[in-house]
């Protein structure tokens, strides 16, 4: 039996992960249900839905599923993470969930008040905004509509739904003890936030709130990396190519834009980049260009540059791009290992004889210096 939770995109699994390693638990995450890992008895299992873009029919009934296959190993499901600005079909999942477990109560606190998202009024504020009249109630892919919880969740709001008011993390531990106090089963839905004061409760171990560890390493001049590391920029958020570029300057690591009209000069490139340094940047394609074939040009050179320079240590930024790439090269479960920094984490898979590590972030997490303490963190991993 394990307890398990759900995130509906692999960035968001390895976000909520990092609470319950912080706890004290092992964790690893499923790419898909049905490769739901055996493990100890005290492992907890995240499983991605990958429902982030899915219709709202589709991704309530991948829900159902994992629900059900989670009741069906005996396991407790501990926690729902959703994205902190409410992008995805967060209403019909929701819905799903207690259609699946009539008996709980759900706490939903979608907020994150270190990064300015707060629940005041009942509405989703991003640095004191309503979510809607922000970027995110543009974005091309998922746009928000509504900042209002209660109207977003229509009839999946009802009385057994708790949505409290968060201005701080203490929020948030306050919301938790409350829904415990209660009595009676309960799941927790909200942003990676949510998961720290859940984890530090359910799991026994750890203090909500505290600051993780750091595998981060400074001052290391690159000759030639012993084990060859990819650096994979697969989002188009334009911080990653700042954050590349301070890769450049500090560790030497060449940069190939990948080039969608000319993907086997692309390979070329990367690969006598990765012969020569060790290392090697592919940057996803600079123009606008649809979401799809941006992410098949990324996942088709990624593949053939690991492939034929025997990489091993693999960083992405985009967890859309992280859970392509895995899949493609046959990796089915990620354990979480350690946290970089927030939102930044370092996971393993295989086994000892024949492990590969990634480091993946979400395309518009970090600062300056995020890719370089990724690869000082790939650079170590052992």
């Amino acid at each position: 039996m394990n307890d398990y939770f759900l995130a509906d995109d692999l960035s968001g699994a390895l976000d909520a992960a990092a609470a319950f390693h912080h706890a004290g638990r092992r964790v690893r995450i499923a790419l898909s249900a049905d490769a739901w890992p055996e493990g100890g008895p005290d492992d907890i299992v995240g499983v991605t839905t990958e429902t982030r873009n899915a219709p709202p029919n589709a991704a309530a009934q991948v829900v159902t599923r994992v629900i059900g296959q989670g009741c069906a190993r005996g396991g407790r499901l501990l926690y729902k993470k959703i994205d902190s600005t409410l992008r995805g079909p967060v209403a019909a999942e929701i819905a799903a969930l207690r259609a699946a477990l009539p008996d709980a109560r759900v706490l939903f606190a979608p907020a994150n008040p270190r990064v300015g998202r707060t629940v005041r009024a009942g509405r989703l504020l991003v640095r004191g905004v309503p979510v809607a009249e922000t970027e995110f109630g543009h974005d091309p892919v998922c746009p928000v509509r509504e900042s209002a919880l209660r109207v977003l969740l229509g009839a999946a709001a009802e009385e057994h739904v708790v949505i409290p008011d968060v201005e701080t993390e203490a929020d948030l531990e306050a919301a938790v003890a409350r829904m415990d106090a209660a009595g009676g089963p309960w799941v927790p839905v909200g942003s990676g936030a949510l998961a720290r004061p859940v984890a530090a409760r359910l799991v026994g171990g750890g203090a909500a709130g505290s600051r993780p560890r750091s595998v981060v390493a400074g001052g290391l001049g690159l000759g030639v990396v012993a084990a060859p590391i990819l650096m994979l920029g697969g989002s188009a958020h334009p911080g990653n190519r700042e954050q590349a570029a301070r890769l450049a300057a500090g560790r030497g690591v060449p940069a190939v834009e990948i080039a969608v009209n000319d993907l086997a000069r692309t390979v070329a490139n990367a690969r006598a980049a990765l012969a020569r340094r060790g290392a090697v940047t592919l940057l996803a394609p600079a123009g606008r260009m649809a979401a799809a074939a941006a992410l098949r040009a990324i996942v088709t050179v990624a593949c053939q540059v690991i492939g034929g320079g025997s990489v091993a240590r693999v960083f992405v930024t985009g967890g859309e791009t992280a859970f392509a790439l895995a899949g493609e090269v046959g990796v089915t479960a990620l354990e979480y290992c350690a946290e970089i920094e927030a939102g930044l984490a370092l996971a393993c898979s295989g086994d000892a004889g024949d492990r590969r590590w990634w480091a993946v972030k979400p395309g518009g997490f970090g600062d300056g210096e995020t890719w370089v303490r990724a690869f000082d963190a790939l650079r170590q991993a052992r």
